[in-house]
């Protein structure tokens, strides 16, 4: 009898045995707090309101249109899409000034999607945060939208949405909300330039409070001022803020 074989088999057998015993204590129950979804809390009857500010590039650059409104997002009812997933439904409305009656916007949704976080805004569907997430960590969060789409700004269609590349960029991002500072987790969607177009945009998440601000700056130019800044060259596009006053 080959006793070297035996051996060898049974030390294999051995140090198999020894490696499912291992998997089974590193396979615990994994605290989903751990996840971070309180980044990004969805419930009926929960609500933010935001300070929106922008500016507009009109008349190739010949005029610069600066608004101020107030947005109020409400989580509404929740229902089933056609896969049996559980989507909410999000009213927004609006205001010109903080004095006046809140006027219905638009209804978009949002959804927790497995370990992401989905949200259709003017039924495009993107991807805000994967979960768990971690410093450095990247992902197509436009995975479900044409990137060629055109979209109105001012007096010009503009492509607003190539060469986004989402990543986490600070976990303890400081942020300044409601008069103090509070850490953050800070997402780059795109920062993205060339000498005719510069795409940038950025947003910050509190914990237990959700979207706290977002920046925006979508600028297209021809080129013929390359050594001028942005705020003069750009001939059109838009800036545009958000910044959190109030959540319920």
């Amino acid at each position: 009898m080959n006793y070297k074989y035996l051996f060898g088999v049974f030390l294999f057998a051995c140090i198999g045995l020894g490696l499912l015993q291992s998997c089974s204590k590193v396979t615990e129950e994994i605290d989903p707090g751990s996840f971070g979804y309180d980044y990004f809390p969805v419930a009926t009857g929960k609500s933010w309101t935001y300070m929106s500010d922008s500016v507009i590039i009109r008349s190739s650059g010949l005029r610069r249109d600066t608004l101020r409104s107030f947005i109020r997002e409400e989580i509404g009812e929740r229902y089933k899409d056609a896969e049996g997933k559980d989507v909410y439904k999000v009213f927004r409305s609006f205001r010109k000034k903080d004095t006046d009656a809140w006027q219905s916007l638009n209804t978009w949704t949002v959804q927790i999607d497995q370990n992401r976080a989905i949200r259709t805004e003017e039924n495009l569907k993107f991807i805000k945060l994967i979960f768990p997430f971690s410093k450095g960590m990247r992902w197509d969060g436009n995975a479900f939208i044409d990137t060629d789409i055109r979209v109105q700004a001012g007096d010009e269609n503009i492509q607003p949405y190539k060469n986004w590349k989402y990543r986490i960029e600070n976990t303890e991002a400081e942020i300044t909300f409601k008069g103090q500072k509070t850490k953050a987790l800070k997402v780059n969607l795109v920062s993205d330039t060339s000498i005719i177009d510069l795409r940038n945009v950025t947003e910050f998440y509190g914990k237990g409070v959700g979207l706290i601000r977002k920046e925006m700056t979508i600028f297209d130019t021809d080129n013929s001022k390359p050594t001028a800044p942005w705020s003069v060259k750009a001939q059109k596009g838009f800036t545009h803020t958000l910044t959190l006053i109030d959540f319920k």
